[in-house]
């Protein structure tokens, strides 16, 4: 009987679709390449161990785990990736010095700048993209606007890539006199689960480090990040002053095409577990909240159960024609401000 059932649980087993790997195995790294990214990792690890213990040091830490979890878990997808990882190092070794000598001028910098914090959940080190306006100064007395950004989904989105291309690109919308929080949200998860703590640490991140405004709090995001909207917008309706998601998936059997009923149908306690993070179940939480949405006519849109909520508030946007992507006329100017 044992050996019955143990072949008929590996013929099922046998019998179940590939699972593809998310994300894909990375390309080969030249061993020059390696041994020059292991020595650089070591040298900054052994930096790092010389430094005190305290608020900052996640602001040093982002280098060496964004780099240490792409070589350990084969996580470089193109060459050009290896080579920012090694800028990774330079920069994670200049910051490792400028602490050592008591000093942290990026914590008063403008512009683009990285930051990090140690999650609660685990203990990890979480990394964060800002945009500080020109106008910012710790000692003006003023409070600053706060946005927060939700990338779309990228497979490749490792903390190497997460961390350059927050060096390099002010995303998609950088209002006047405006903090822009870009969220890393532990990768590609629609800030589900440990993505959705993702956003109220690094919140309590930046209001602890900079000077914002409680009432001044705007949450956005486009595609995979318009779904992270969806989400945030509907539970935490009275964090935010806006929210303004760019198309987005906001239910679950609607935008994963799965049968609800029927033999191939997940069970009854799968489906009702959707209602917990399936927006358009709170979608009258939106009532007293400012919301902007956006999605080209071309757009496979999964938010239609909105369109026909009666909120008031709302301001359902279709611009023509388009794909997935912000048109690139004065009709953004709305959602920008």
């Amino acid at each position: 009987m044992r050996f019955v059932f143990c072949v008929s649980f590996s013929l099922a087993l046998m019998a179940q679709p590939a699972v593809k790997r998310i994300p894909a195995d990375g390309i080969a790294i030249p061993a020059a390449d390696r041994a020059e990214l292991e020595s650089g990792l070591a040298h900054l690890q052994a930096s790092i161990a010389k430094l005190k213990p305290g608020p900052l040091l996640p602001d040093v830490l982002i280098y060496s785990e964004a780099v240490r979890f792409s070589l350990q878990y084969n996580e470089f997808f193109k060459p050009a990736e290896i080579a920012a990882a090694k800028v990774l190092l330079q920069q994670g070794e200049e910051r490792a010095a400028q602490l050592a000598a008591g000093q942290a001028p990026w914590t008063t910098a403008t512009g683009l700048v990285v930051r990090g914090y140690r999650s609660k959940i685990d203990q990890s080190i979480q990394p964060y993209g800002l945009v500080v306006p020109p106008s910012y100064s710790p000692n003006a007395p003023h409070r600053w606007r706060l946005d927060t950004w939700f990338h779309g989904r990228d497979e490749a989105l490792t903390q190497v890539n997460f961390l350059t291309a927050r060096q390099k690109s002010a995303g998609e919308f950088t209002p006047r006199d405006t903090i822009v929080l870009h969220l890393y949200g532990r990768y590609c998860n629609a800030s589900k689960f440990a993505g959705e703590v993702d956003l109220l640490e690094a919140l309590d991140a930046v209001k602890h480090n900079y000077h914002s405004a409680e009432n001044r709090l705007l949450v956005r995001g486009f595609s995979m990040g318009g779904a992270s909207v969806w989400h945030l917008a509907t539970h935490y309706p009275g964090l935010w002053a806006a929210a303004s998601p760019g198309a987005g998936f906001a239910e679950s059997a609607q935008y994963l095409k799965i049968k609800t009923t029927g033999d191939s149908a997940p069970p009854w306690w799968e489906q009702k577990l959707w209602h917990y993070y399936d927006a358009v179940d709170y979608a009258a939480n939106l009532f007293n909240l400012p919301t902007i949405e956006y999605h080209g006519d071309t757009t496979r849109l999964y938010t239609g159960y909105f369109n026909t909520k009666a909120l008031d508030n709302a301001l359902l946007m279709v611009l023509k024609p388009m794909s997935l992507r912000y048109h690139k006329s004065g009709d953004k100017k709305i959602i920008v401000e």
